[in-house]
């Protein structure tokens, strides 16, 4: 076997999955070769620490639960594997990233389907995006008059941006459509977790063409002297809240506890 092959089997032969004449070819070109010898040591370090790492994963409570909670309903295949990744077995990478992909898409794409009319599950659907660097800006900028501007070129509507704290940093803003109206997001940074304000405004030609957000079923509280709705996001750990003002409706999306974005709608 020459390096070329001998790279093939990499895997297969960290695996243990080669045959025995295959694995006596590998061992030999090994002994000779020195680069191919640091290759494979430096692949077996990676895959054990690959390994030690999705071991050490804990699964948090509410997402056990909501998981096994649906599987009970799903074929026993589905059950019996989900069972074993939440009960900590040595599961290969693979196997462990099939099943992640498995919970991903039974926990918010099949959810995300039937919430596809719900404006507050796309906001906080915008702000997951953005969180994993899946979610391009449309204009980066500090300069909240550029944003404006910008916003309201792309939207034909008065787009006000919301009035928060000082200890809040602009950070840009990207567009999106709903139902063929466009809509404003705006993104600030507060310490280290982002905040994201979903802007919904009637546009100047009057068309008529506007989103109403259902704030029912949300509590309410009085800030500035608006009602102010909040209550908790579908994925557990982010607030949203909302409010009405001079013919625009916000949605706000954040990881931050409610008392802090209070903070920053108070501007203190």
């Amino acid at each position: 076997m020459n390096c070329n092959d001998v790279r093939k089997y990499f895997y297969a032969f960290l695996d243990d999955e080669l045959d025995v004449e295959k694995n006596i070819e590998v061992l030999a070109h090994l002994d000779m070769c020195c680069e191919c010898g640091q290759r494979m040591e430096k692949e077996r370090l990676l895959q054990n620490r690959v390994r030690e790492t999705v071991c050490e994963v804990k699964a948090p409570d509410y997402l056990v639960e909501a998981v096994l909670r649906g599987a009970e309903e799903k074929p026993g295949f589905f059950v019996s594997l989900v069972k074993n990744l939440l009960s900590g077995r040595r599961l290969v990478p693979a196997i462990g990233f099939a099943v992640a992909m498995i919970m991903v898409v039974y926990l918010f794409v099949i959810p995300g389907s039937s919430k596809k009319d719900d404006v507050l599950f796309l906001a906080e659907s915008k702000y997951h995006s953005y969180m994993m660097q899946q979610l391009d800006l449309d204009i980066r900028s500090q300069d909240p008059t550029a944003i404006v501007e910008y916003l309201r070129g792309q939207t034909n509507s008065k787009i006000v941006l919301p009035e928060i704290g000082n200890d809040a940093t602009l950070v840009g803003a990207a567009l999106s459509e709903i139902d063929g109206v466009k809509v404003s997001q705006v993104f600030y940074i507060r310490g280290e977790t982002p905040v994201s304000f979903m802007i919904f405004c009637d546009p100047d030609s009057g068309s008529g063409d506007s989103k109403n957000i259902d704030f029912s079923g949300m509590k309410e509280i009085f800030v500035d002297e608006k009602i102010v709705y909040y209550g908790e996001g579908y994925c557990g750990h982010c607030k949203i809240m909302g409010w009405e003002d001079a013919g625009s409706q916000y949605v706000v999306v954040s990881m931050l506890n409610s008392d802090e974005i209070l903070k920053m709608l108070n501007k203190t």
